[in-house]
């Protein structure tokens, strides 16, 4: 699969990860369907913005059927043939409003005369009001905030919550002080906490981490609410979740509300644990997180408020709800980073700053490394989807040491008697007439 099918695999599972995560009574399907088919969608490589029922209820077969992969694109008949469709006068309409919704509707009139290249724009202004008012295009509908409900997941591990927290600063491991980042998951039934964890560093290689810790304490949540950062849309993290049957869902940016509760929960570990540490005594990170784990076991038995109960308890009640991985699954390789490299004549690929060997059958050609960032130590060669083997970190010293390789001499052939210039002149005295 590669990088474009992969993209639109993600988008596809995206669009029905609510119709294939979880069972759904007779008739559900349908009607949920129905109502993602009429949302618009910015769809990787196609200038759609919709999708029918008939096609989201064949993409979530074909996911039930095969799996994430299952929706990966095939290959169109029709490739290379045009399939530009014009928008009509309501989409360009509508995409101007929302360019920019201070356009007044004397402003959109002349401006669909001027681009049409006509003295007037063929619809009359109460038409345009009518239409803005009826799409809720009118200035004052698109510039409202959105309304914000309160809401809590049904069951546990229904809705998770992610986010960091800049901590303390901590001794750093070559001498010095460095801030401690606070990665944790919270469980938006229960407000259990998965995992969380100080790290030090924001990358994602500690929010994978704090992931993969999560899902093997606690199960695999079905949906997953994270910032909008950058590292939180790192295309490693999309297809992990696909591959758990977890959904990415990611909150609009400067719109803290729909991950309120973590948020209180970082203010309650402010008030209740990083304001009693000793301020005059330096931590390690392991020291720092031991401390973290011995508060953390004290909060998820203390009754909370807006439960009635504690957040252990409240997260064992629903037990049977709670979505395992299959015994098969390896946990350790689902987590690992995927990045292409070339190798090179040397039969070394550099990866992190390390280079690494590679099979010499492998010169030249485009792999994929899979490892675990946080153990670089083990790196998998794959190539065309088959795995390779493992990749041995390159010791220039060693190398040194070792004698050159010396190319086997291959078996001489038998000569074949054909010379390029003497065919030439047999063929021309052949056609050289007899005088």
């Amino acid at each position: 699969m590669d990088a474009k099918a992969e993209k639109i695999a993600l988008f596809r599972f995206g669009v029905i990860a609510s119709l294939v995560l979880e069972p759904l009574p007779r008739g559900e399907l349908t009607r949920r369907a129905e109502e993602i088919a009429g949302r618009h969608f910015d769809i990787p490589a196609s200038k759609r913005t919709s999708v029918s029922v008939d096609t989201l209820l064949d993409w979530a077969s074909r996911y039930r059927n095969g799996g994430f992969e299952a929706l990966a694109p095939q290959p169109r008949q029709d490739r290379g043939q045009s399939r530009t469709i014009t928008p009509q006068l309501a989409d360009l309409i509508e995409r101007l409003k929302r360019e920019n919704p201070h356009r007044t509707g004397a402003t959109l009139l002349r401006e669909l005369a001027l681009s049409a290249r006509q003295d007037k724009a063929g619809i009359s202004a109460s038409t345009l009001y009518r239409f803005l008012k009826q799409r809720g295009l009118c200035e004052r509908q698109l510039l409202a905030p959105p309304a914000h409900k309160k809401f809590e997941a049904e069951h546990s591990n229904q809705i998770w919550q992610s986010d960091m927290l800049y901590g303390p600063y901590v001794q750093r491991p070559g001498g010095g002080k460095m801030q401690a980042l606070l990665h944790a998951i919270l469980d938006d039934a229960s407000r259990l906490i998965p995992h969380a964890e100080f790290y030090a560093s924001q990358g994602l290689d500690a929010c994978l981490d704090c992931l993969r810790q999560a899902v093997a304490a606690r199960g695999a949540a079905i949906r997953l609410y994270m910032d909008n950062a950058k590292i939180y849309r790192s295309p490693q993290l999309a297809r992990i979740a696909a591959s758990l049957g977890m959904l990415i869902v990611h909150t609009p940016p400067y719109q803290p509300e729909g991950r309120g509760k973590i948020e209180r929960f970082f203010r309650s570990c402010r008030e209740q644990f990083l304001n009693n540490l000793d301020g005059k005594q330096t931590l390690s990170l392991e020291g720092l997180n031991e401390r973290l784990w011995a508060w953390l076991d004290v909060y998820h038995r203390t009754e909370h408020s807006a439960l009635g109960t504690t957040p252990l308890l409240r997260w064992q009640r629903d037990i049977e709800h709670i979505r395992q991985l299959p015994p098969a699954t390896d946990f350790r390789r689902l987590f690992f980073h995927r990045l292409d490299r070339v190798v090179r004549r040397d039969c070394t690929f550099l990866l992190h700053s390390r280079y690494y060997e590679a099979p010499p059958h492998l010169v030249g050609e485009t792999i994929e490394a899979r490892f675990d960032p946080l153990d670089p130590a083990m790196v998998e060669i794959y190539f065309q989807g088959q795995i390779e083997g493992v990749a041995r970190l390159v010791d220039p010293v060693v190398n040194g040491q070792l004698p050159s390789a010396r190319p086997s001499k291959a078996a001489e052939s038998q000569p074949t008697g054909i010379n390029f210039v003497d065919l030439l002149l047999k063929k021309k005295d052949e056609e050289e007439p007899p005088w």
